[in-house]
């Protein structure tokens, strides 16, 4: 295979560090990589960020050799698809200088993903305004407001991830319920008060900055209120696509649909029959499809690159979807993998998809 087909895979160090020693759920995803790879008659390479030089020709990195990945010396690929978040000074600036060497560098980590500046974002359009919850920065005073508001409400960390941190209050009468979790722990617990605002609530809005969104009535399944992480990646033609719908339903009396918190991951239409959606499966499918495919070309003419995106989206009972977060990683490997296995053969397109646009930007190039 000819040198210009190498395409690389910027790795999280976690990753990375254990390439001789990967678990079965990372040899699953590379298998996918490398399934897409033989497909499209390209070469990948995985590495790390730091080892690439605008300067240097070759690079050492990961590449499958029969069923094994060897450490070797190759010539440096022209087009690197990024699989990290790290927006530091650093990190861009080395970028940059890749990009100034002529390397094609995707999903580059280059932007700010706190949540509150991607509401922000989205807001401005008014297609899109009308499917964000109503969302503030949260301070004691735009609690009280929205406590004055609304009779429920999200608080999370503004920028984190995997739902650790995430409260929620309900209101009861006079009284208020605070639902949170202790770090590590699964189980749900309340805390009630009529004026005076409970000791971990004010703890963790004064240790980090902290959002603040009316509660989405979310549709359910047996009860439970689930959402979905919709992929949405550019394809072999340049385009986006939906490329993987999965649901995330969360555990009995638990408000948190991440998996890390105990969520149970289907396919949608496994559990539609049994969720309490009135819309029709086709209209459902319609206002999924529209939604995210609106938010992804919208964030491509905010932020240069992008090509591999995961939307959180919530659904009402009547089948109008919600934007949660953006996440600039489609995967999900907890809900789509386990054991080694994918949970259903149509979410390998989640892996292939990135590979197959490696391979446009590398047929631009001819």
């Amino acid at each position: 295979m000819s040198s210009t087909n190498n395409v690389g895979i910027i790795l999280p160090d976690k990753i990375y560090k254990n390439m001789s020693n990967m678990t079965p759920d990372v040899r699953c995803m590379l298998n996918l990589f490398e399934k897409a790879a033989k497909h499209n008659n390209i070469r990948l390479c995985y590495l790390t960020l730091n080892r690439i030089r605008p300067d240097k020709r070759t690079v050492e990195a990961f590449i499958m050799v029969g069923n094994e990945f060897v450490f070797k010396e190759v010539v440096r690929p022209k087009v690197i698809y990024s699989r990290i978040i790290d927006y530091s000074p650093i990190c861009q600036a080395h970028i940059k200088s890749l990009l100034e060497s002529g390397i094609t560098v995707f999903n580059r980590p280059n932007y700010d993903v706190e949540k509150y500046t991607i509401h922000q974002l989205l807001e401005i359009n008014n297609l899109l305004k009308k499917h964000l919850p109503y969302t503030l920065p949260l301070t004691l005073q735009s609690l009280k407001l929205m406590m004055n508001k609304y009779n429920s409400l999200i608080l999370k960390p503004n920028y984190g991830e995997k739902g650790m941190g995430a409260m929620k209050l309900d209101r009861s009468g006079k009284y208020w319920s605070l639902s949170y979790k202790l770090s590590g722990e699964l189980d749900v617990r309340h805390e009630y008060f009529i004026n005076s605002f409970p000791s971990i609530l004010l703890s963790r809005i004064k240790e980090r900055k902290y959002i603040i969104q009316e509660t989405i009535p979310l549709a359910t399944y047996m009860g439970s209120p689930f959402d979905m992480r919709v992929s949405v990646q550019k394809n072999i033609e340049g385009n986006f696509t939906v490329t993987g719908i999965m649901c995330k339903v969360a555990k009995q009396n638990d408000f948190l649909t991440n998996g890390a918190q105990g969520s149970s991951t289907y396919l949608i239409k496994k559990i539609l029959p049994e969720t309490n959606i009135i819309t029709s499966p086709s209209k459902l499918r319609k206002n999924i499809f529209s939604i995210s495919l609106g938010i992804a070309h919208y964030l491509d003419h905010q932020f240069p690159h992008l090509a591999d995106l995961g939307f959180d989206i919530g659904v009402t009972k009547d089948g109008v979807p919600y934007f949660i977060e953006c996440n600039f990683i489609s995967d999900y490997l907890g809900g789509i993998i386990a054991n080694g296995k994918l949970l259903a053969e149509e979410w390998s397109s989640v892996f292939t998809t990135p590979i197959d646009y490696a391979k446009y930007l590398l047929d631009k190039m001819d």
